[in-house]
């Protein structure tokens, strides 16, 4: 009876061991998913990618629409005959001209290009945003999974301690003894695995919000509670519109259109004035006006518009492909939304409840002696599986919410 006692008050402090992760949680940054957002705009890498990518773009676009330079010619010809001496010295400027509708519509490409550019950077955004809330939401699901584990293994090792116990003193048989060492070294072996994914999963937090820093951890400072809001199907479609990958596509139309302009004044070819002044040996000089003007005999630019047309035409149907895509996209993350938020509305927290009120029921019938060890091995199994999978719904109902958001083109400054 003195080892069950023993046991009873080892159960019944079970709760206040500390964790195997805690040495390692002592230099873990902790953070609310808020300052997770703030921080992932200044530090993340991806973002500063999709902004120097956008940037590029832009920057290519201004330089498509820059108007030709003009060249500075200087000449100085020595001529002689019967030895004489003769030279004349020519200066002047060199000047492509544009015609005004090829001008206009030249920028108008660098225009969309440039607004495309931007919605792309958007989506991008959105995208990478919507990883920093997906890698915070499971590594709060994993270190609360490491917590659980924890948990019962701390149960199944003081069990399988006094197991050892009372075998020697004859009290259990030893079929039980075996059953108990082999669930112990199952248990470690479990939680040795959780605390090295719950690790992994606060330096892949780090890597998104502080990239910075080597090896650093960073974990939620907030637990996800309750169930996410509700998001109707209606208004996720009507979302669609505003999604920025569908504006960048529209965009892209936009530029092609343009481009296929820019080509139908290809016909016209470009006129070159000359502007100079010539000065002579003999005293005599004067201005020097010229003009070169291409003859489109040969080449009269219709592949040029032709291949202008077609990319127009791949661009409105790139667009509607896209914006077929962006309905799908929102269909099956409502759908997949309301299957995780249905699972997670119908449990609630009734199955944390359950877990704990499981686990303090079997402690206290192990120490009336209404429980044999085996029962709470049993019992301890049973509170992991459904703490877990507890965590699991809650978990995935805020990444199915989040992905949602995703698909509706929301960021994260939008949502309220």
């Amino acid at each position: 009876m003195r080892v069950i006692g023993t046991l009873t008050l080892l159960l019944l402090g079970g709760g206040a061991a500390v964790p195997h992760g805690a040495v390692a949680q002592e230099a873990v940054q902790r953070i609310t998913l808020p300052e997770a957002l703030e921080s992932f705009a200044r530090n993340s890498l991806g973002l500063r990618i999709a902004r120097a990518e956008s940037a590029e773009i832009a920057g290519m676009a201004r330089q498509d629409r820059a108007y030709a330079n003009p060249t500075l010619v200087v000449g100085r010809e020595s001529l002689g005959h019967a030895g004489a001496d003769y030279w004349e010295t020519t200066a002047g400027l060199v000047q492509q001209v544009e015609w005004p509708g090829r001008t206009a519509a030249r920028s108008r490409v660098a225009a969309h290009a440039t607004d495309g550019a931007a919605a792309r950077f958007r989506a991008d955004s959105i995208r990478l945003a919507f990883e920093v809330r997906e890698t915070y939401a499971r590594t709060w699901y994993d270190e609360e999974a490491e917590r659980a584990v924890e948990q019962a293994a701390s149960v199944i090792r003081t069990v399988a301690e006094a197991a050892e116990r009372r075998l020697e003193a004859g009290d259990i048989s030893a079929y039980e003894a075996r059953r108990l060492r082999i669930e112990r070294l199952r248990v470690d072996q479990d939680l040795a695995n959780a605390v090295l994914r719950a690790r992994a999963a606060r330096r892949a937090l780090a890597a998104l919000v502080v990239p910075d820093a080597e090896a650093r951890e960073v974990g939620p400072a907030e637990g996800l509670e309750g169930v996410p809001p509700p998001v109707a199907r209606g208004v996720a479609l009507d979302a669609v519109a505003g999604r920025p990958d569908l504006e960048a596509a529209a965009r892209e139309v936009d530029a092609a259109a343009a481009a296929t302009a820019v080509a139908g004044a290809a016909w016209a070819p470009q006129p070159t004035l000359n502007l100079g002044y010539k000065e002579q040996a003999d005293g005599f000089s004067g201005a020097i006006f010229g003009v070169n003007l291409p003859i489109p005999f040969f080449d009269r630019g219709r592949g040029g518009r032709d291949g202008a047309a077609a990319r127009e035409s791949a661009a409105v149907h790139r667009l509607d492909l896209r914006r077929r895509q962006a309905e799908i996209d929102v269909l099956t993350a409502s759908d997949l939304y309301e299957s995780a938020r249905g699972r997670l509305e119908a449990v609630g927290d009734d199955l944390f409840a359950d877990a704990d009120a499981l686990l303090a029921a079997a402690r206290a019938a192990y120490a009336e002696g209404e429980m044999t060890l085996v029962e709470v091995l049993d019992a301890a199994d049973a509170f992991r599986d459904a703490r877990l999978t507890a965590l699991s719904l809650r978990a995935g109902a805020w990444v199915a919410y989040y992905d949602l958001l995703r698909a509706m083109g929301r960021a994260p400054e939008a949502e309220g």
